[in-house]
This record gives structure tokens, sequence and C-alpha cells, in this order.
């Protein structure tokens, strides 16, 4: 008798219970899945580092073009000139501009990490851009609020660094024809060697 109660009571409670975990069970996962989908991509620091991330790679590009059109055009007024020295450091001077246009995105970088109330400290703030956007990593740790941060700082480096090593390619293969030609015009015409010195 006691199995006959068991058995009829079952399917009821049963029933009851299905219904209790199914009324619950869209309000668990939403809330599970929104937990996970805010701990793994926290949307803050990635609506932050993504839009500081897209103002530099924008800022890069207008320095780019600048840089490579002040080459070519100097490239093709040095080539009417027969002198070495002048390829030399018209590459060099390219050389540092690049350069200077990586530091001032670290500058941007570490500008955003003051503005956004990240880090209070200018020197601290360039040392960390410095650090995330040549990849050599973290050297110590945000807020845990935003840890997405770095790497994002991490991606625009690689992004622009690949864009000036294509950029830097062409500026050595433009430099090495220039000089090319110099020394060509040299050997045809011995006088424009002590004119261009």
């Amino acid at each position: 008798m006691a199995d006959k109660e068991i058995s009829s009571d079952t399917p009821a409670h049963a029933a009851s219970t299905a219904e209790s975990v199914a009324s619950d069970l869209p309000g668990l996962q939403v809330g599970t899945v929104e937990t996970a989908l805010t701990q793994a991509l926290p949307v803050p620091d990635i609506l932050f580092g993504g839009g500081v991330l897209i103002f530099v790679v924008m800022y890069h590009a207008f320095w780019i073009r600048l840089i490579t059109n002040s080459f070519l055009n100097r490239s093709q007024r040095i080539g009417t000139v027969a002198a070495l020295w002048r390829a030399d450091l018209l590459f060099a001077a390219m050389v540092m501009a690049l350069l200077a246009l990586h530091l001032g995105e670290v500058i941007v970088w570490a500008a955003a990490l003051i503005l956004g109330g990240i880090l209070t400290d200018w020197a601290r703030a360039a040392y960390f851009a410095a650090n995330c956007y040549t990849a050599l990593g973290e050297p110590f740790k945000l807020p845990n609020e935003w840890r997405i941060v770095p790497p994002i700082i991490a991606i625009s480096g690689i992004f622009t660094f690949a864009w000036t090593a294509s950029v830097l390619v062409n500026f050595v293969a433009r430099y090495n024809d220039l000089r090319a030609d110099i020394l060509a015009r040299r050997q045809r015409h011995p006088a424009d060697k002590t004119r261009a010195s």
C-alpha cells in the first residue's frame, strides 16, 4: 500500500517539481549566460579599448600618409642630385619619423589611460602603455574591470607595427633604387661627383 501511495504520489510530485524547475530554468540560463559573457567579454573595457584602438589606427594612417608622401617627394628631388649622403640622411629622417609616430601612439594610449581614470600617474601610464603596445606584456596589473585593455593595446601595436613594417620595406626598396641611380649617374658623369659633394 505504501508503494501504491508513493507511485500515485510520484507523478504528481514529479510534475510539480518539473514545472518549478522549468519556470526557474529560463531565468537561470539567462543569468548564467549573462554572467559568463560579462566575465569573459566585459563591455566597458572593450568599448573603451576598441574606441582608442580605432583612434590610434586612424592617427597612424594620417601620419603614415604624410611620412610616405614626404619620403617619395624628397627622394624624387634627391634623385636629380648625385649625392649619396642626401639619400642616407633622408632615409634616416624617415626612420626617425616612424619612431616618433610610434612614440606618439604610446602617448595617446597613456593619455587614454589617464583620462579614462584607469591610471593617475603619467610616467606609470606611459610605461604601461609602452610595454603593452610593444607586446612585452603588462608590467603591472590594472584593476580587474579593465583586464581586457592591455591585450587591446597590444593588438593596436601589432596592427600599427605591421603597417609600419610594410611601409619600411617600401622605403628600403626606394632607398636602394635611389642609391643605385646616384651611383650609376656618377659613373656616367664623373663631373656630378664633385658638384654633389
